[in-house]
């Protein structure tokens, strides 16, 4: 299976015509935030595949991406996959939108766990997608605060178990930044401005 994931900034070579000429195939996309509506729904109907997105923190209060499933702080299934999303960034302004706090973070984990702690009692993970707009903790964050990643995230690996982590929220702008990074055995990426996943290289 190909997956196309994508975050934080809109790129030519997608938003194009000739997208289908170029990159034939896509099974599944992952929005990990701070995308217009416009292209990922363009996105969507050059593929007719589905569209699973989270919210970043530059994002409305009412995105809706047309033929999307916004999957912010839900567990979804598609072709047998569970795949879970955890949208915004850490708290850096008080009326900040999609802006949580590490205490909201957690808060926000609790009703996922109970589905994915009884998935792992029939399977070996909880999960096999986590869709996230920031990092975990001290994997591919930054050191100012807008920056940091959640150590919610963190534990919530470590309980459930993903194959894969996608995120955004950092710009990779020099080139010799970490782009990918193993974490409690899940495979964590940081798909800005786009990438295309094989699913079966996963670990």
């Amino acid at each position: 299976m190909k997956i196309l994931a994508l975050s934080d900034h809109v790129v030519e070579q997608i938003y194009s015509p000739s997208l289908r000429e170029r990159f034939p195939r896509v099974d599944l996309i992952l929005g990990c935030g701070d995308l217009p509506a416009y292209y990922l729904e363009f996105i969507e109907c050059q593929y007719n595949v589905p569209l699973f997105y989270v919210p970043g923190n530059h994002d409305p209060d009412d995105l809706q991406i047309p033929g999307g499933q916004d999957i912010d702080g839900r567990i979804a299934q598609v072709r047998g996959l569970r795949v879970a999303g955890l949208g915004g960034s850490r708290r850096y302004k008080a009326d900040g939108r999609h802006q949580y706090s590490e205490t909201e973070m957690n808060v926000r984990l609790l009703p996922l766990l109970p589905r994915v702690l009884a998935q792992r009692l029939r399977r070996r993970r909880g999960l096999d997608i986590l869709v996230t707009h920031a990092p975990p903790r001290g994997v591919h964050d930054g050191p100012d605060l807008a920056h940091t990643g959640f150590e919610a995230f963190r534990r919530f690996i470590r309980l459930a178990r993903p194959r894969l982590v996608v995120h955004g929220h950092m710009h990779l702008w020099s080139g010799t930044e970490s782009r990918e990074t193993l974490l409690d055995g899940a495979r964590v990426l940081n798909v800005y401005p786009v990438q295309w996943i094989d699913w079966d290289s996963a670990p």
